[in-house]
């Protein structure tokens, strides 16, 4: 199992995915396998190191260089190979439950929930964590307005999608209202602080 190092290199691995966008072409079969296998080598453990890496790109790299991840991530969920994190259903502890995989932004929502860790009533990130975390992906799509539309639109559908029971009815309402207020206006710190506080109103 891949283990991360003491002193993980982030500048390091966000400028190899910058590299890998750019050389191997954004929209191209070559950028989506190595995003794919960045994250499929990380795992479900080490998935938020994968966000991390994101959020470095968005960070570190020029405005090219973020249109190009953003566009191979675009690509990627229109082929159906959005680089996610496998999840069990809430509440769920038991061993064979049913996991989703999700993709980077709706990851960051459910560990925002404030029971998301339900045998301790807390959430896996803090508010602040959140809007660090997910305001980078975000910014990091918002350098493609297609990338950025056809996210929101991803997200619209994962909120509509109650089947499988990853995500609670008010998770999911909140997520409608996230998705639909970033696609309108691409204001990653307003949508993210909207969203907080819609979770925390709702665990009121």
């Amino acid at each position: 199992m891949p283990e991360l190092l003491a002193q993980p290199r982030w500048a390091e691995a966000a400028q190899a995915l910058i590299g890998g966008c750019l050389d191997l072409g954004p929209r191209q079969e070559g950028a989506i396998a190595l995003m794919e296998t960045i994250c499929t080598g990380l795992g479900d453990q080490l998935y938020p190191a994968f966000l991390r890496v994101l959020a470095e790109v968005n960070l570190r790299g020029e405005y090219a260089a973020r249109a190009a991840v953003a566009q191979t991530l675009a690509q990627s969920l229109c082929q159906g190979r959005l680089p996610s994190g496998s999840r069990a259903a809430w509440g769920a502890h038991q061993a064979g439950v049913q996991r989703r995989s999700l993709g980077p932004i709706e990851y960051l929502c459910l560990a925002a929930w404030p029971r998301a860790c339900e045998s301790r009533g807390t959430s896996e990130l803090s508010p602040e964590q959140f809007q660090t975390l997910a305001s980078a992906v975000m910014e990091l799509l918002d350098c493609d307005a297609e990338a950025r539309s056809l996210y929101a639109g991803h997200l619209c559908a994962v909120a509509d999608d109650p089947l499988d029971g990853t995500m609670p009815r008010e998770v999911r309402a909140a997520l409608r209202a996230f998705a639909q207020s970033w696609r309108s206006h691409p204001d990653a710190s307003r949508a993210c602080a909207a969203f907080v506080d819609s979770l925390g109103r709702a665990g009121r």
